[in-house]
């Protein structure tokens, strides 16, 4: 497994903590060069460091996604650091306070479309573009969730921004397949991160505990669980795959 994508290069944004630090060890296990995009340069200063010692290539590139007219560069200092980008995955995302229709302010449904919607979207245009200019295909997975195919009274604009990931993801694979470029998107479930500890200890017990949180196995995802999904994606045994979204929420879409 541990050369199976030797000589690719991953670009992963949230790479810092949760999802995006656990698939970047997924795919230093298994080859991949990775530049490690995060806010959070004391987390990215750490995962940089133990990927270094675990024999793994990574680069750390500190940004902050809502500096949206830096994307191109940052994308281009990359290529120039690595040599090639071969993989993205937009695991970068935020959750704004959660706030209903009706008590939505609009400054928080801009900071959420920004950071989960527009700057994945320039991301893959423009790691799209290198991967074509340099031929060869590649490889984008973004990050989605269960609540963009439920309907509740919140968050709306988390919801509403990973709907609208799932259909950017169907365009982009119609867009790019002629490129042997995949594009797919993954929807974990309720997943003990960074993000929904921040729920506060009280919330965040009555989710775990209660419903069984809305899924068949009645516990909530590890990070490496949708990590695992996102790095078979990947790899070359997935390359018929695109425009697909793998859910990961141990059923709850169902319900």
């Amino acid at each position: 497994m541990s050369e199976l994508l030797s000589g690719k290069v991953a670009l992963v944004t949230g790479g810092a903590s949760g999802i995006g630090r656990a698939t970047v060890s997924g795919l230093l296990k298994v080859g991949a060069a990775v530049a490690v995009l995060d806010r959070d340069e004391t987390g990215l200063k750490e995962v940089v460091e133990r990927g270094r010692v675990a024999g793994g290539n990574t680069l750390a590139v500190p940004f902050d996604l809502t500096n949206i007219k830096e994307i191109p560069g940052v994308v281009a200092d990359v290529v120039r650091q690595m040599g090639r980008i071969d993989i993205l995955i937009n695991a970068a995302g935020v959750a704004g306070r959660g706030q209903p229709l009706l008590k939505l302010e609009e400054d928080d449904w801009d900071f959420i479309q920004t950071v989960n919607l527009k700057a994945p979207m320039l991301l893959i245009k423009h790691v799209a573009q290198h991967m074509v200019d340099r031929g060869g295909g590649g490889r984008i997975v973004n990050i989605s969730s269960s609540s963009a195919f439920r309907a509740r009274q919140s968050p709306t604009a988390y919801a509403c921004s990973k709907a609208a990931i799932v259909q950017l993801t169907r365009c982009a694979a119609a867009e790019l397949a002629q490129y042997d470029i995949n594009v797919n998107a993954v929807a974990p479930g309720f997943t003990i991160t960074g993000m929904t500890r921040r729920m506060g200890e009280e919330s965040f017990q009555r989710a775990v505990s209660s419903g069984p949180l809305e899924n068949l196995f009645h516990r909530p995802s590890q990070p490496e669980d949708v990590a695992e999904a996102i790095v078979f994606l990947c790899l070359p045994g997935s390359r018929q795959i695109t425009a697909q979204t793998i859910h990961t929420s141990a059923g709850a879409v169902i319900r």
